[in-house]
């Protein structure tokens, strides 16, 4: 995502659909935001749907914010407070700013520590790459997948045939060692896919030979060519898989806090009060904090002193899991060192 902060403004241009989602924690009731739109100019005051669209641009002030997956666009919502050209605009009514990738928004407000680290975080996400296998009887279709695009690396053929009883296991296997040999080269995420129950042949295979699939799915598409991966990414594979692995990381950092909090070793502390002091003694090495907590000003200097200290800031999500559970704490930390009180 790209974001750029003058004048008391910050314009924000989203680069994949990821960053739309990541801009629904960034954008608050009452924020003002301006960007380009549609609005139906009506020539027939007795026809409502008379009249065309006119492209404007308007500033409004925010009632909500929603991220429509099913059209890939975040809609913004609020009443207009002006725009341009004005014979097109009515200032005081209802308008939907729909933000699509590529477009620019402009928020009237600079980001706090948190928002920027969200910028930070969709970055970091944008980078990665997923690797998407689909698999049939026949044949292994491999494509790299990142935010920009998806780049097909060839297909891995399975040389057994039923036809050929006595050679169809050694085949099969050499087929599965081969493309697992792909798999084991491969450091980022991986998603295995097909339409019938070679998948699930090939995981059992994999998990006989030892292999870690803790960075591994298994999904179901239609195909076997191409436009099967364009199918697992049309239903919204990319930000399940993202999702997944945020809330996982928010789950490993709760743990470790829980882990220290039940040995009592001093090397966990939550509430306002513990977690300011720890940060005045820079001892602070991860800070677990609720996003709500993250929209308060009162928290964000504290925030912001703890990330320039070099913390570690993990943000939980309070309608996930993991920040379910966290909702307890709201304010925690992992120390570096004890401290002697």
């Amino acid at each position: 995502m790209k974001a750029l902060q003058k004048n008391e403004e910050t314009s924000l241009i989203p680069r994949t659909l990821e960053d739309l989602w990541f801009l629904t924690k960034i954008f608050n009731k009452n924020d003002e935001v301006s960007g380009y739109s549609f609005r139906r100019f009506k020539t027939d005051l007795n026809r409502a749907e008379s009249g065309e669209k006119k492209k404007v641009f308007v500033t409004v002030k925010l009632d909500s914010v929603e991220f429509s997956e099913s059209v890939n666009k975040l809609r913004l919502t609020g009443v207009i407070l002006s725009g341009t050209p004005e014979e097109f605009v009515q200032v005081g009514e209802h308008h939907t700013i729909d933000v699509e990738l590529d477009g620019k928004i402009v928020l009237h407000r600079l980001l706090n520590s948190y928002e920027r680290a969200i910028i930070q975080e969709s970055n970091k996400t944008s980078s990665e790459t997923v690797l998407i296998v689909i698999i049939d009887e026949r044949k292994a279709l491999l494509a790299e997948v990142k935010a920009q695009g998806v780049k097909f690396k060839g297909e891995i053929h399975n040389p057994a045939s039923k036809r050929q009883t006595k050679e169809f296991d050694s085949m099969k296997k050499q087929f599965y060692t081969e493309l697992m040999g792909v798999l084991k080269n491969f450091e980022h995420r991986i998603v295995i896919a097909g339409p019938g129950f070679e998948k699930d042949s090939f995981k059992k295979y994999l998990i006989e030979k030892g292999f870690n699939l803790e960075k591994t799915s298994f999904e179901h598409c239609s195909s076997t060519e191409e436009t099967a991966v364009y199918e697992l990414l049309k239903n919204g594979l990319l930000e399940k898989i993202f999702k997944d692995q945020r809330i996982a990381r928010e789950f490993k950092a709760l743990e470790e806090f829980k882990l220290h909090v039940s040995k009592d070793d001093g090397y966990a502390v939550y509430g306002l009060k513990d977690v300011d002091q720890a940060a005045q003694f820079n001892a602070v090495s991860k800070l677990l904090v609720l996003d709500e907590l993250m929209r308060k000003t009162e928290f964000q200097e504290l925030i912001s002193s703890i990330k320039d200290s070099g913390a570690e800031i993990i943000v939980f999500d309070s309608e996930d899991d993991a920040g379910k559970e966290f909702a307890t704490f709201k304010l925690a930390a992992v120390l570096r060192f004890k401290l002697s009180y």
